[in-house]
């Protein structure tokens, strides 16, 4: 597999980790500043706002499993996924459970503390979300 490939594979689980816990930080790290995210309600929330969902606890995952995952590299610093979502929580104190599917777009930053773009970091600056009938 090549090395984008298990970056990309790391992150997501990161991702899944992150959102299960509730882990804002972690979240943070893994979403860009100028994040855009269409929720699937066609919502559009921008990095804060999604944070905002974790961090006030409008949004409570208790299980989360990703799946049917298909990654397109654009270019040396693009790659695009696209996966299922299968997920029960709470959403503004409701119970929930639905299939989801995503698409994002991940970009490696430059972050001088990892080596410059060679060695930067995988950050989320897109993200597209829609229920599965």
């Amino acid at each position: 597999m090549p090395h984008w490939q298990t970056d990309i594979h790391a992150c997501e689980a990161r991702l899944r980790d992150a959102a299960l816990a509730g882990d804002v930080a972690a979240l943070d790290t893994l979403l860009a500043d100028d994040l855009i995210f269409t929720n699937q309600l066609g919502q559009v929330l921008d990095k804060e706002k999604d944070l905002d969902l974790h961090r006030n606890g409008a949004l409570r995952l208790d299980s989360l499993a990703f799946s049917d995952y298909r990654l397109r590299r654009l270019d040396e610093t693009h790659v695009l996924v696209t996966l299922k979502a299968d997920a029960t929580g709470h959403a503004g104190g409701a119970p929930f459970a639905t299939t989801l599917r995503f698409t994002r777009v991940w970009q490696r930053q430059d972050d001088s503390r990892h080596g410059g773009l060679h060695g930067g970091i995988w950050q989320i600056i897109a993200n597209h979300c829609s229920a599965v009938a």
